[in-house]
């Protein structure tokens, strides 16, 4: 898959293509659903796939409390999309003049003039230019003017019969039902990232640990879990753990990490991109005593895990 982020270098093989718009945050069922009737459309046009998304996310980027909302890493994104067949990625850097252009403004040069877009396909909500003033009507009233097509999809329903969405995901997450999470998204809910070097706390208690930052990942709720886990120069091996998820109060610890304890490891994964699947919540964060209730606890976390795994 090829990412093209300055669309003046734009040539005549990037354009024409299908273009599947939106956030795509996730990658959920519904996401997904957009993204295989943009990919069915391609094959039938005989042109290529492509996403076009925005980077920062648009909620993001105006939260003024500095909320964070991602679901996944755009790491992952960008590999869901090439996992799925996407064959085009047009990264728009949404900023404040990106965020002034007007919907018809947007649709008439960026999607028609630049894309020469042979089919938009977006969800049924999709809503985008300044203030979110464009909408599926909007965008439907002008793919008739310019002469390109267009087409919203409808909402995918969970077996209970709720829309999915982005937000339902960060509900279940909060709440720590990895389990409901990992079903909206159609896959297991991971957090992925580069190994960081940490405080040693974990060796010093005999569990050494590799850490990630969550970065701009929404926080799921504080906890101990249950994971699975791979590292990218391993892919197709897989390791069992254990990981707290938090602030770890014992030790008075501000940014959040994810701390992750494999079992029966013996190398480092210091520099090294792990996918970390979280499997079941097992308990909250809590506050030790002592260093030794500590270490009875994680001990006990450890056997739940196993028995788990």
């Amino acid at each position: 898959m090829q990412i093209i982020r300055d669309f003046s270098a734009l040539t005549p093989k990037h354009k024409g293509a299908v273009v599947a718009l939106g956030n795509f945050d996730g990658v959920h069922l519904g996401h997904r659903a957009i993204l295989q009737n943009a990919i069915a459309l391609a094959k039938q046009y005989n042109v290529p796939a492509a996403v076009m998304t925005f980077e920062p996310h648009p909620r993001e980027f105006f939260a003024k409390d500095g909320k964070k909302l991602r679901i996944t890493s755009f790491h992952s994104k960008v590999q869901s999309f090439a996992d799925m067949g996407i064959e085009l990625l047009f990264l728009v850097r949404f900023n404040a003049r990106f965020a002034s252009l007007s919907p018809e403004s947007f649709v008439t040069d960026v999607l028609h003039r630049d894309l020469e877009a042979k089919h938009i396909v977006t969800g049924y909500n999709f809503a985008f230019g300044k203030n979110r003033g464009g909408d599926t009507a909007f965008l439907k009233m002008q793919a008739e003017r310019l002469g390109f097509r267009f087409t919203a999809c409808d909402a995918v329903q969970d077996t209970a019969g709720a829309t999915i969405s982005s937000s339902a995901i960060r509900e279940c997450l909060a709440k720590g039902d990895i389990k409901k999470a990992s079903a909206l998204l159609g896959r297991p809910y991971s957090i992925d990232g580069k190994v960081r070097h940490g405080q040693q706390k974990g060796r010093e208690l005999g569990f050494p640990t590799a850490n990630l930052s969550l970065g701009r990942l929404f926080a799921p709720r504080y906890g101990v879990y249950a994971v699975r886990f791979t590292a990218e120069t391993q892919p197709h091996h897989q390791y069992t753990g254990v990981a707290n998820l938090g602030i770890r109060p014992t030790f008075d610890l501000t940014e959040p990490l994810l701390e992750v304890h494999g079992f029966d490891m013996n190398r480092q994964l210091y520099g090294e991109r792990i996918t970390v699947e979280l499997v079941e919540f097992l308990r909250d964060e809590q506050r030790f005593e002592n260093i030794e209730s500590l270490k009875s606890q994680i001990a006990k976390d450890c056997q739940h895990a196993r028995s788990l795994l």
